[in-house]
């Protein structure tokens, strides 16, 4: 009966996957972007580390760090306006009544496009790096452990977003909440400078909150390997069950309050 089900959501992670690889070509703009970031952003690292290392950062790790974290925030499947519009339309209480779990439903499709993407992303960025910088510090044991890190990464993301779409039960206008949570991974979730670089305070509120383990924390496995993956990795599955079955409680409710008002 659980492999049935397992199967259900694999057949939805398949169908997304094959769709997002028949239409890679959209992806042409998100690569040219990219590839533009790495470049105007090595000047700025080049300048910084003129002087050694810092944190035990040097320019080479900060640009292969920055790459990662880039891969993963330009991967993220925005399924929340999607989740938002359909909850503002009515159109959920189909989804409701099919005989499966949307929130998994939309994990099976959010982690499918969001893990292609990244790969895609991961390999036109390391190609670029290598031929720019003849130098990386990686091996292939890091690099399995920092994308499966990743997927955690990707999964808390998820959670987030969800929760984001799910505020359009209660808020008619709900983009300022992504807004907000983008901020926040700009900022303590490392997507631009290592959290190593902060003062101690504020790492110590990363260290709590859950932002630093969508990028930073794979990032960091990426570059360091395993020995910071078995710091992170942990941490990364509590909050995806702390935060994951607060998320679920929510919905639970959610749900409760279309059905009262007759949704």
């Amino acid at each position: 009966m659980l492999m049935k089900k397992i199967k259900k959501y694999m057949t939805v992670f398949k169908i997304s996957f094959v769709n997002d690889m028949m239409y890679s070509r959209n992806f042409i703009g998100q690569f040219l972007f990219f590839g533009l970031f790495l470049f105007v952003y090595s000047f700025l690292w080049r300048t910084v580390f003129k002087e050694g290392e810092i944190e035990g950062f040097d320019f080479v790790k900060m640009m292969w760090y920055f790459m990662f974290t880039e891969s993963i925030m330009l991967a993220k499947y925005s399924f929340h306006r999607e989740m938002s519009q359909d909850i503002k339309t009515g159109d959920i209480a189909y989804h409701l009544n099919k005989p499966y779990s949307y929130m998994l439903f939309m994990y099976s499709k959010y982690l499918s496009s969001s893990l292609m993407k990244m790969v895609m992303n991961l390999l036109f960025g390391s190609l670029i790096l290598f031929l720019a910088l003849q130098n990386t510090p990686l091996n292939p044991l890091n690099t399995v452990l920092g994308i499966i890190s990743s997927i955690m990464g990707l999964t808390i993301n998820f959670v987030f977003f969800f929760l984001i779409g799910l505020s359009a039960l209660w808020f008619e206008e709900n983009t300022a909440f992504q807004f907000i949570y983008s901020k926040f991974l700009f900022t303590i979730g490392g997507l631009f400078i290592p959290i190593e670089f902060f003062p101690e305070w504020l790492k110590k509120i990363s260290d709590i909150l859950p932002f630093k383990y969508v990028l930073n924390a794979p990032a960091k496995v990426y570059i360091n390997g395993l020995e910071e993956f078995l710091k992170v990795f942990p941490v990364q599955i509590l909050n995806v069950f702390i935060w994951g079955g607060l998320i679920m409680m929510l919905f639970k409710a959610g749900t409760k309050r279309l059905n009262i008002n007759g949704g």
